[in-house]
């Protein structure tokens, strides 16, 4: 099976599984000062700079990317952006979005480039902006039930309840897709208790390295995540196993194990529930900003700015600021990721960006990786 890059782009994964021996380095033994929390005044002024120039690359069709490819994609992530920032559905940038968003609804009541095999991305994050703006309820009921229509129904699967890219069907689902279109399917109204989102809470236990609440033969209790209960982009994949192979490892790592918890809490599990406690103590024991960590140190910056706004989505929704860590140390998630965010910005005429240097899951893209540290930042800002 060919996993491209366009499947890849906005799905932390989706790619050949890499080589376990390449495991990432413990962090420097110095113990360096904690990191200052920013004030709101602070914040305020890099959501501006950064906005400004997310604003300043959006075409007159209204999307923020030229070509042909992931533009979808990327449009809505920067319109969800700007709005998580807080704007409303009348300013002129994301009124031209959610007008260039409308060109791609499609019969089944999706919102998708049929040439790009991100049906579940391009839908959920549609559904997100639809809820966030008051769209119209026709339009968010059809977006709700094609992404229940991609759903993996298949009883005994162990990607039961997961949902995929929708153009690769059943069996091939993961957590980040999972995760996407849970947040698009609360926010639009659909209970955690809904049975089809239950059944999505079962697909997320078995993506966790946790034996209460996963029998897979690679769980090892470490309590983080991987990517799909049959692959780890951190290392060991059953797709790679021959007859007669031990289980594969299946390493956690940094951007899958928040996913893992902010998707818990979207279905309104607690923050002392046993499952959520597990993924924080991997956490906490592998807190690094500076990579993703728990990826092989060839591909540790791979996915680095999904893991900046996964983080902070985690962190608001668990209402947390302090994180003890298995070190002894306790750090203030807003200053550590408003630091490393502050020296990573590039900042122009037009206003400030980011960029990743490495180019894997379209972190070579600015408008991209602009987006998701624009939303990480609004994150941040609330909880202060």
């Amino acid at each position: 099976m060919v996993r491209s890059l366009t499947l890849a782009l906005l799905a932390f994964g989706a790619i050949a599984p890499v080589v376990a021996a390449d495991v990432l380095p413990p962090p420097p033994a110095t113990v360096t000062a904690p990191a200052k929390v920013p004030s709101a005044a602070e914040v305020d002024a890099l959501i501006a700079s950064s906005a400004k120039w997310l604003r300043a690359q959006q075409q007159p069709d209204g999307a923020f990317l030229q070509g042909k490819q992931f533009v979808l994609g990327i449009t809505q992530l920067s319109a969800l952006a700007l709005v998580k920032a807080g704007a409303t559905k009348d300013d002129p940038a994301v009124a031209k979005a959610l007008a260039y968003q409308e060109r791609f609804r499609q019969p089944d009541g999706g919102f998708y480039n049929p040439e790009e095999g991100l049906e579940n991305y391009g839908s959920s994050l549609a559904l997100q902006l639809l809820a966030a703006t008051g769209g119209d309820p026709g339009r968010i009921a059809g977006a709700q039930g094609f992404l229940f229509s991609t759903q993996n129904a298949t009883t005994g699967s162990i990607t039961e309840g997961g949902i995929g890219y929708g153009s690769r069907g059943a069996g091939n689902e993961d957590i980040s897709n999972t995760s996407y279109a849970i947040t698009a399917l609360r926010a639009s109204g659909v209970p955690a208790s809904d049975p089809r989102l239950q059944k999505a809470l079962g697909f997320l236990e078995r993506c966790q390295d946790l034996s209460s609440v996963n029998t897979l033969p690679w769980v090892k209790n470490r309590g983080g995540a991987v990517y799909t209960p049959d692959e780890s982009k951190a290392g060991g994949s059953w797709y790679t196993a021959k007859a007669g192979d031990p289980p594969p490892a299946m390493d956690p790592y940094g951007s899958v194990t928040y996913t893992l918890i902010a998707s818990y809490l979207t279905l309104d599990l607690k923050p002392d529930d046993h499952r959520v406690k597990a993924a924080l103590g991997w956490i906490s024991g592998n807190w690094r900003l500076d990579v993703n960590p728990g990826m092989p140190e060839k591909q540790a910056r791979e996915g680095l700015f999904y893991y900046y706004v996964s983080m902070a989505k985690t962190f608001d929704l668990l209402d947390q600021n302090a994180l003890a860590l298995k070190d002894g140390r306790t750090v203030d998630w807003r200053g550590e990721l408003f630091s490393v965010l502050s020296q990573r910005a590039q900042t122009g005429e037009q206003g400030t960006f980011w960029i990743n240097d490495t180019k894997r899951w379209g972190e070579a893209i600015p408008q991209l990786v602009t987006a998701y540290s624009l939303q990480a930042l609004a994150r941040l800002k609330a909880s202060l």
